[in-house]
């Protein structure tokens, strides 16, 4: 394998399986999920279908956690020889990962390590935060110089945008994830919102009722705001019959659009809780 001047790592919590990670060309750092006193890595030691299983029959919300330093640094350290590490994390606002990240690299920069460590916060979530590390990683492969490559990471900042409706808030409200999401949406007659993150902040932005207003809402935003319409993430919990019904519905608004299917893993699972639906994509103009 031909050794890499500029390496992209990002956490677990990008919802990437690792074959998907590893075939998009970058590496992850697994946060942690813990149900009573045992404690799994995300993605390595509990797949997202075991997860789900496990949940519904738990009455108390599972524990998550970022990575330690120590584990960034062990990472970090896989690739002494490059020149260049660029680590990308899920949202400040959602939690303390890039702290660990940042802990990390200055523990090896007194240590004199060789490569240069940039890190990102990408103000987002879930498959958005995966969306910038593999737009990353696909910059390095075509040769891009790490300037330009943190130039877009800056600008996908503020334009990748994830779009997500919940069964329920319950577990946003059991987890203290709240965030800037009303309370009492989604509480009365079936009412579900639409959340989206926005400076690196969970914020409900619209409300649907219904499954099929659900997929029409989500793809009525991405027809407005993606800036192509070739691609775009779908991501679920636990959710395969819905997630493939927005697909099929995706597909026939833009026949030739490409699809990637996620299913959100054990630490964002914990807070959406079972039977959501989204998508991820870039928009044209800047979010905020």
């Amino acid at each position: 394998m031909q050794k890499q001047d500029i390496i992209v790592i990002t956490d677990s919590s990008c919802d990437y399986s690792p074959e998907q990670a590893d075939a998009s060309g970058f590496s992850m750092v697994p946060l942690t999920v813990a149900f009573g006193n045992e404690t799994f890595l995300e993605g390595l030691e509990i797949t997202p279908a075991q997860f789900y299983s496990r949940l519904a029959k738990e009455s108390e919300l599972p524990k998550t956690s970022q990575p330690s330093p120590e584990m960034f640094c062990r990472v970090f350290k896989k690739y002494s020889d490059a020149k260049h590490i660029i680590c990308i994390t899920i949202s400040s606002g959602l939690s303390g990962t890039i702290r660990s990240a940042t802990i990390a690299a200055q523990m090896l920069e007194e240590e004199n390590f060789s490569p240069e460590i940039h890190i990102v916060d990408s103000l987002n979530g879930c498959a958005a935060t995966g969306f910038m590390a593999e737009t990353a990683a696909k910059m390095v492969k075509e040769g891009k110089e790490i300037n330009e490559i943190l130039a877009r990471l800056e600008q996908m900042q503020k334009t990748t945008a994830i779009y997500f409706v919940p069964d329920t808030l319950e577990n946003l409200r059991k987890g203290g994830r709240i965030g800037n999401v009303r309370a009492a949406v989604g509480s009365v007659l079936g009412i579900k919102p639409i959340i989206t993150v926005i400076d690196g902040k969970a914020t409900d932005i619209g409300k649907c009722r219904g499954a099929t207003q659900v997929r029409q809402k989500l793809i009525q935003k991405f027809l407005e705001c993606a800036k192509s319409l070739k691609e775009v993430i779908v991501i679920h919990t636990d959710a395969p019959i819905a997630a493939q019904e927005l697909v099929k519905e995706l597909k026939k608004s833009v026949p030739e659009i490409k699809i990637k299917l996620h299913i959100v893993g054990s630490v964002i699972g914990t807070y959406i809780g079972a039977g959501a639906v989204g998508l991820a994509f870039e928009e044209k103009q800047p979010r905020w």
